[in-house]
Order: structure tokens, then sequence, then C-alpha cells
């Protein structure tokens, strides 16, 4: 097992997890976001 081959392994395991993570906060941001510009009107049931 080469030790450059891991580095590289962690490296890429790295970008691709940091990836996931800012897009799960994009995400999340867009969702608030929509629910204030659309808030949730409650309706009452007859």
């Amino acid at each position: 097992m080469n030790i450059e081959n891991l580095y590289k392994a962690i490296e890429i395991s790295g970008i691709g997890l940091i990836t996931v993570f800012f897009f799960m906060i994009v995400f999340f941001f867009v969702i608030v976001g929509i629910d204030k510009i659309f808030p949730y009107k409650k309706e009452d049931k007859k």
C-alpha cells in the first residue's frame, strides 16, 4: 500500500464530504427562503 495513494483517497473523500454538506446547507436555506416567501396558512376545518 503506497502512502501517497492513501493520502489521495482521503483527499478525494474529504472533497466529496464537503461538497455534500455544502449542497445540504444550500438546500436548507432554499427551503427556509421558500417558507418565508410562501408561509403556511392554517385553514379551519368545517
